[in-house]
């Protein structure tokens, strides 16, 4: 369980003038049992009947840092790639084909102290997924014909590694922190010693470290325990426990005096890290370690945030956390910046360490941080996934099950003394480690199933205001979201004012009539939870989280925030000023560079031409009269939804419903659905893009026009998207697998209210573009001709049917796909009964609308090319 306390996704916030309600809250006990062979291969299943979702994952205790001889060779990687190419009695193309067959979805990923491979999928799959990943741990084929194609999509991750510029910074940072210890080398590895790998080594790594005594199992979710011990044992129980001979992992001795690295990097922001060595996740002081990182750097009530971001706008993100894996660890904040503040930015975080080293940290800051910490936990117990992985990470690191309880209990027990303490213990002048990437010139020193139904209980009522209201009472965690969306995002804008969708949505999340911004995110973040916001083509919304006490204060943010926001000139052009650094970011982003360009020839003059971001002319003349405008034209009852879900009471929710958000104004649906939106026809302007970028990868997009979310072609276009993006994918299958073209290949879509669009994608390197492109035609003519064959159909069916049932495992989602489901006019059951329509989709439908769409008049080409 590598803790990394960053920003939540609901990007959290505070508040006072409502105090916090004080409420024990226990901590949901994660019961699973463990199971060890004789051979040493440990089993942890975790019943979970909640959902009829299973996460199946194979633990083994061999990252980069394992490596050996061969260390910094990213031995671990390339063998995480290899184990899906095929084993003993199932091919590559089998493996894919069956997890996609029972609606799953395979990944791994390697780290510098294990490797898991998960499958997360429908409960009706999940036998024949457990059996795949049983096979692709014990019996691997590493067939030499997939080698070398494998050696080749690494290569290129190490090229699009080369052009990120957050991931150039984060080995920079290990590389500089660390000495001695093998974590100083990146788990990819480097790029001559990877060109130096043969078969054999792969081999004998693999039979060194992949046996019974060195793995374990962790299931999750709607399974019989003993069944699962029957069928995992069926697999490993006739094979040997193994001698291995242990990896030496040195420790890092101590630092003595400042240490910088500082690069240019084709980039429009600086990216930069300050960092202290810490001990490992065993020591007493991690407890102390992990809030001090809450206080200093996670969410808008932090001082970091307040002070360089709100106050004194210096930087555009910043963050705190505290890294403590089974080794020695480290303290990191971290900052993205204009290049001339970069500097300042620094000396200003170091003054914030001071002032908790000088003054500590005050009560009220503790309680806020532990108030977090909780949520977190009970947001990772939402999921399967979220309690397979705490489980298997509790079990890596301190072989206790427990061990998440005892360590969040432990927290508890810090004080603002213990704080103070290990700030001024580990965050030491002469131990720090400071690292930059800067642009140029900056651097100045440095076959269809049918999944059981789950009873959602959903109350739907309309207030008089015309607000429709959703309510579901889920009594699993003590959790509650309050989800709000309305119609707007892109079709609300024009040129002139682009971009004023997502700066509204994120103002209102700020300063209001009654609380400043301060105050929101204090008293939000001091109930440990957040306050967000969304934006994107066709809505935006604010959503709030808490714990189940505070849902009275909860919604009392959420109407403040929708009532009366008062957009404060300041806060206005601090807002302003990091939505600019955004668009200039979007810049070190290829495939975005590329989307502007196939939305420009696919959309013309149509609002999905633009981008939510904005440009810099229309975002820098936005005023806080057009905001308020905004405002009184979209957040009105007739074009929103509220959706409540979580451990609530409804007839609690609706008595307080009726003091606040009834005083919403009723207003008009301000934007309906509409195919003849766009009678432009397709590229009427240009219909080939091919520009140049100052990075190494070559992006190819293919799109074409479509329909919108209410069309009767839909549902045959969202089946064709899952059939040409899984890794069981014609495209896949020829474009990377056979050929070894491309290191990413697959599909995606634009969906809205009015008519999107659906686009093909690869990434490759620029002597293999002009075939690469010439496959994905040829491939998309064949789907255009041909459809889908009976067992890519079923296969894509399985596939969406897995997919949202995982999507929708917890409160949080349901009450955000239920809430936009009804706005857009779809209804918020429409997510229940979508299962059972896509299974009624034909073949000829998939044809017939592969046909419609995938022509070449209806096509838009972008290339984006390295420059020279």
């Amino acid at each position: 369980m590598e803790r990394r306390m960053v920003l939540s996704a609901w990007g959290r916030a505070p508040l006072h003038k409502q105090t916090v309600k004080e409420a024990e809250i226990d901590l949901p006990e994660i019961a699973a049992g463990i199971k060890t062979l004789s051979n040493g291969l440990e089993i942890i299943v975790r019943e979970d009947h909640s959902a009829p979702v299973v996460s199946l994952q194979a633990w083994c205790r061999a990252g980069s840092i394992h490596e050996d001889q061969w260390l910094g060779a990213g031995l671990s990687h390339l063998l995480e790639h290899m184990l899906f190419k095929g084993t003993s009695k199932l091919s590559a193309n089998a493996i894919a084909q069956t997890v996609q067959d029972s609606g799953g979805y395979i990944n791994a990923y390697t780290s510098f102290d294990r490797t898991v491979y998960w499958i997360d999928v429908p409960v009706f799959g999940y036998e024949s997924c457990l059996d795949v990943l049983c096979q692709v741990v014990s019996d691997a084929a590493l067939p030499e014909g997939e080698l070398a194609k494998e050696q080749e999509v690494i290569r290129r991750e190490f090229a699009m590694g080369d052009d990120d510029p957050d991931s150039v910074l984060s080995k920079m940072l290990f590389s500089t922190a660390f000495a001695e210890t093998p974590y100083r080398h990146p788990v990819i590895g480097y790029r001559d010693a990877f060109d130096q790998v043969t078969r054999d080594d792969l081999v004998a790594y693999y039979q060194r470290y992949y046996v019974p005594n060195n793995l374990f199992f962790v299931v999750a979710g709607d399974v019989d325990t003993a069944k699962v011990h029957e069928q995992i044992e069926k697999h490993f129980a006739a094979l040997p426990r193994r001698w291995r001979r242990p990896v030496f992992v040195p420790g890092e001795p101590r630092q003595f005096g400042r240490r910088d690295a500082h690069r240019d990097f084709a980039t429009n922001l600086s990216r930069w890290k300050l960092a202290w060595h810490v001990p490992s996740l065993e020591n007493a002081d991690t407890p102390a370690l992990d809030v001090l990182a809450l206080i200093l750097g996670d969410g808008r009530s932090s001082r970091l945030y307040r002070r360089l971001r709100e106050e004194r706008e210096l930087v555009h993100g910043i963050g705190a956390a505290a890294y403590t894996p089974a080794h020695q660890g480290l303290f990191i904040i971290s900052g993205q910046s204009d290049a001339d503040k970069r500097q300042d930015a620094e000396a200003a975080a170091w003054d914030c360490v001071r002032e908790v080293q000088e003054s500590g940290v005050t009560p009220e800051e503790l309680a806020k941080s532990i108030r977090q910490l909780l949520s977190d936990h009970f947001n990772t117990l939402c999921t399967m996934r979220g309690q397979a992985s705490q489980l298997g990470g509790c079990w890596l690191l301190a072989r206790n099950l427990e061990f998440s309880r005892e360590y969040i209990a432990a927290v508890q027990k810090v004080t603002p003394e213990d704080v103070r303490r290990v700030a001024r213990t580990y965050l030491i002048l002469d131990g720090v480690t400071s690292v930059s990437v800067n642009p140029p010139q900056a651097s100045n020193g440095g076959p269809a199933k049918t999944l059981p139904a789950r009873d959602r209980g959903v109350e739907r009522l309309v207030l008089p205001n015309g607000l429709t209201v959703l309510i579901q009472e889920d009594n699993r965690v003590p959790l509650v979201t309050l989800h709000s969306v309305f119609r707007g995002g892109l079709l609300a804008e024009t040129p002139e004012n682009n971009g004023i969708t997502r700066l509204f949505a994120r103002l209102l999340t700020r300063d209001t009539e009654n609380r400043t911004s301060d105050e929101v995110a204090a008293a939000v973040e001091s109930a440990g939870g957040g306050i967000g916001s969304s934006f994107g083509n066709n809505s935006f919304g604010v959503s709030v989280g808490v714990m189940e006490p505070d849902l009275a204060l909860g919604l009392d943010i959420l109407s403040d925030a929708l009532l009366c926001p008062s957009f404060p000139p300041k806060s206005l052009e601090r807002e302003r000023v990091h939505q600019l650094a955004s668009i200039r970011a979007e810049e070190d982003r290829p495939m975005t560079v590329a989307m502007k360009l196939l939305r420009r020839g696919l959309f013309g003059t149509h609002p999905y031409s633009l981008t939510t971001a904005g440009n810099e002319t229309s975002v820098s003349g936005l005023s806080r009269e057009q905001l308020l405008q905004f405002h009184g034209d979209f957040v009105c009852g007739q074009n929103g939804v509220l959706a409540v879900f979580g451990k609530v009471d409804a007839k609690e929710v609706r008595g307080l419903l009726e003091g606040r958000l009834a005083q919403l104004p009723e207003g008009r649906q301000t934007i309906v659905a509409g195919e003849g939106a766009l009678s432009e026809p397709v590229g009427a302007g240009q219909t080939d893009f091919t520009e140049t970028h100052n990075k190494e990868q070559v992006i190819l997009l293919a799109g074409y026009r479509t329909c919108g979310l209410n069309h009767p072609d839909r549902l045959a276009l969202d089946l064709l998207d899952e059939a040409c993006s899984d890794m069981a994918s014609r495209f896949f299958i020829r474009i990377r697998e056979d050929l070894g073209l491309a290191y990413s290949v697959g599909a995606s879509q634009l969906v809205g209210l009015h008519p999107g669009c659906f686009f093909f994608y690869v990434a490759t390197s620029l002597e293999k573009a002009e075939l690469a492109e010439r496959e994905l035609l040829d491939e998309i003519e064949q789907v255009a001709t041909g459809g889908l064959t009976d067992s890519e159909l079923a296969r894509a069916k399985n596939t969406f049917a897995g997919k949202e049932a995982i999507h929708l495992q917890n409160a949080r989602e349901l009450a955000g796909v239920a809430a936009l489901d009804e706005l857009y006019g779809l209804g918020w059951n429409h997510h229940l009964n979508l299962p059972e329509r896509i299974r009624a989709v034909e073949s000829a439908e998939i044809k017939a609308a592969a046909a419609k769409y995938f022509t070449p008049e209806n096509r838009v080409i972008v290339r984006l090319l390295p420059k020279g």
